[in-house]
């Protein structure tokens, strides 16, 4: 009995040592998480049980700060500005990053420096890109007094509410859509050329040939995108406060703005962090929504 066990030892000493090499290597990224991320982030939901300020010590409150929240009609109207401010994020950027995408894989001479203006904005710092914006649209610039001259009367792009959340998307597009469109052209360039030529040969046209054939191939990359550029757009917060600061009359006051308002100029941190928990979880919900209808939504090959 011990004779024939004793093969099956070194196998399993060795099993030993692989799990126990998986796990160190695994536990410096656990570690960071829990320090970076979970510590944190329950810090912050204990926070929101608070009411504390720079003037006196937390003080236990329980949900009344959830409750004050659900009766605040800015934090509504912020709510109502993230939604708006979101949405156009992901039908601009998308849209665009797949249009770019398809030009992009076009094997055409200088196709190479178009890629690399498409794609060097990302590249750009992002207060940097920010302040070059706000300047262009100071009241007296270049690009309102043209726009004026072109017959849109009073034109002030930056500082008139009806005009601001969208000046400020169209910025964040195109300082963002060139990942995605390389994103997006990778996976272009790994749909197979036979199945072009046997739609062309079928009397497929090219809208169809994109709809039945290349979209569901790239399925997982759109559904990529879609999920990083939904959640980036949620917790966009340096251009929209360096281009605005939450103003004209909170026309770009987006939750993350009105956040960082209660925390760092009203210094009511168990509010914030209650409106953050609120975000945290808007954000984790359409994740969560997301990934379970990704079967349904998502072609996979295999």
């Amino acid at each position: 009995m011990t004779r024939a066990a004793r093969p099956g030892r070194p196998a399993l000493r060795r099993a030993q040592r692989e799990a126990l090499m998986g796990v160190l290597f695994a536990a410096p990224f656990a570690l960071g998480m829990l320090l970076v991320v979970i510590v944190p982030l329950l810090g912050v939901m204990g926070i929101s049980l608070t009411q504390w300020s720079l003037l006196d010590a937390p003080r236990w409150v329980g949900l009344r700060n959830y409750t004050r929240l659900a009766a605040d009609p800015a934090f509504l109207r912020s709510a109502g500005v993230t939604a708006a401010f979101t949405a156009g994020i992901l039908a601009l950027n998308i849209s665009a990053a797949l249009a770019l995408a398809t030009l992009l894989n076009v094997r055409l001479r200088g196709i190479g420096v178009f890629r690399t203006i498409v794609f060097s904005p990302v590249v750009m710092p992002v207060v940097a890109w920010a302040l070059v914006w706000k300047f262009l649209l100071q009241p007296d610039s270049l690009l309102n007094t043209w726009l004026s001259r072109l017959g849109a009367g009073e034109v002030n792009l930056l500082f008139t509410p009806s005009t601001a959340l969208w000046t400020v998307v169209v910025i964040e597009v195109i300082k963002s859509v060139g990942l995605n469109a390389v994103i997006f052209l990778s996976a272009l360039q790994g749909v197979p050329p036979e199945l072009h030529e046997a739609a062309r040969l079928d009397g497929a046209t090219g809208w169809q040939v994109f709809r039945r054939i290349i979209l569901p191939l790239i399925s997982p990359t759109f559904f990529l995108v879609f999920i990083v550029t939904l959640i980036g757009a949620l917790k966009l917060f340096t251009p929209v406060y360096v281009l605005t600061g939450g103003g004209p009359a909170d026309s770009t006051t987006t939750l993350i703005v009105y956040m960082f308002k209660q925390g760092f100029q009203f210094f009511e941190f168990g509010y914030a962090s209650a409106v953050a928990t609120v975000l945290f979880v808007i954000v984790l919900a359409l994740t969560v929504a997301q990934w379970s209808l990704r079967r349904r939504l998502v072609f996979y090959e295999g």
